[in-house]
């Protein structure tokens, strides 16, 4: 059998994944803190990028804007200063903070062997998911322990940082931060009777909530201060500690702001990282005859610019994804929830002529501050249902119409989910009653036999 080679040519475009893609790729799924400690690190690594420390900046991205409200961002970002000075740097969840104060704590072992039971059944949000008699029960099948124990050992956890943590409802935790940050304030009684109108079961729900507080700042300027003392609580005082960004304050990416009477989406200003080559390292390449040299001086300054051009498109893509989101999601900036439309990578994608998976990594892990509210950019997508009407309604837009009917229910003969499907179908919208069950569990509501006031 005679065996014969043969060499052929052929064509074909190929798509080679180079650094510079990979550095593009990595920059673009970074957020803002994790992406300021890559740059400190290019620093140190690379001699030819410096810092804002020198007199002539050169900052990464042409579009960057000059946004005149930075205070409203330090005020937003100072009320957890406290909290976070105080997070030691090893704890990287609620959980793990909550225990590290208990063992600093003058608890005896029995107690503290209660308090991290307790814990475990602790939320993100820095609620209780069990009954404390359902805990208890659990307790003593363990050790010899009285009610009265567990419920001083919660007590000293609902005071530990953050307050207000370790209870069963939206009230008890807004009560117990009122007493703590201002039982001496002039319309602490006054806040304290309007907090104590709101029933036990309520989840912090920032819809349901602020229509719960707007109901009382319409009648008179007392209760519209009194609500003021309210909102300056935390509906949801977990989220103090953000495992995700590793106790770091969340600072928003994008600003959503009004100006003259258009609404404007803006890079902030406060994280864009600005650095620039260093112009003096840039000409030693003219003095130096060695080879080597020479070549050192070329691949770091080659790599300095791949990087401030990778920083460059990272910041002009989460600018251009952002302005798209707003535009199709602008009537959320004035009605809120309720008036969100339907929005998916794709429909993103098409608009800017880019992948899924980009858009996927430019809105993960990205928040933008509107004033509403600061919001992950992923918030804003939702699937899409048909109504009656020819249109199509968001999926989180029915959420908010599922809160604020529950919101207005009779107390005392609560909707079940088929009444709230007929609800919606009255207004057009088509939801069966399990696609009603699935959004109240999404929303921690329960179902209306816990609902009802007996």
């Amino acid at each position: 059998m005679n065996m014969k080679t043969k060499q052929s040519i052929s064509l074909n475009n190929k798509l080679a994944m180079t650094q510079q893609i990979q550095l593009a790729i990595k920059l673009l799924q970074l957020n803002s803190i994790d992406l300021q400690k890559e740059i400190d690190e290019k620093i140190l690594e690379n001699p030819f990028l410096e810092n804002e420390n020198s007199s002539e900046l050169i900052e990464v991205s042409s579009e960057l804007p000059v946004i005149s409200n930075n205070n409203l961002l330090k005020k937003e970002t100072h009320s957890t200063d406290d909290a976070i000075e105080q997070l030691s740097s090893g704890h990287k969840s609620l959980r793990e903070y909550l225990m590290w104060q208990i063992e600093l704590s003058s608890m005896n072992k029995n107690d503290q062997f209660i308090a991290y039971n307790i814990i475990d059944y602790v939320n993100t949000d820095g609620f209780l998911t069990e009954d404390i008699e359902d805990i208890f029960l659990l307790l003593k099948k363990n050790m010899e322990v009285s009610f009265q124990e567990i419920f001083a050992v919660l007590h000293k956890i609902q005071h530990l940082d953050p307050i207000g943590v370790g209870t069963t409802s939206l009230k008890n935790s807004l009560l117990i931060q009122l007493n703590h940050y201002h039982k001496d304030h002039e319309f602490y009684h006054l806040a304290e009777k309007i907090i104590e109108k709101l029933e036990n079961n309520i989840k912090p729900s920032t819809l349901g909530f602020d229509n719960f507080l707007a109901e009382f700042e319409k009648d008179e300027k007392d209760n519209l201060i009194a609500c003021q003392l309210i909102r300056s609580l935390n509906p949801k005082p977990g989220n103090v500690i953000s495992e995700s960004l590793h106790q770091e304050h969340i600072l928003p990416d994008v600003i959503v702001t009004k100006k003259d009477g258009a609404w404007v989406t803006e890079l902030n200003p406060l994280i864009n990282p600005k650095i620039r080559i260093n112009t003096a390292y840039k000409n030693l390449i003219n003095d130096i005859s060695n080879v080597k040299d020479q070549e050192y001086i070329k691949t770091h300054l080659q790599d300095a610019k791949f990087f401030l051009k990778a920083l460059q498109n990272r910041n002009i893509t989460i600018l251009k994804v952002a302005k798209i989101i707003f535009r199709e999601q602008i009537a959320f900036l004035t009605q809120g929830e309720i008036a969100m439309q339907p929005l998916a990578l794709k429909d993103i994608a098409n608009f800017i002529n880019m992948h899924e998976s980009t858009i996927s990594r430019c809105t993960n892990n990205k928040y933008v501050q509107t004033p509403r509210g600061t919001f992950e950019m992923k918030y804003f997508f939702s699937s899409e249902l048909n109504t009656d009407f020819g249109k199509t309604i968001s999926s989180r837009a029915i959420k908010s119409m599922l809160e604020n009917i529950i919101s207005k229910e009779d107390k005392h003969a609560p909707l079940s989910d088929s009444q709230i499907a007929e609800n919606l179908s009255s207004n057009g919208i088509k939801v069966a009653r399990r696609t009603v069950a699935k959004y109240r569990d999404k929303l921690a509501i329960p179902p209306s036999k816990n609902r009802k006031i007996r």
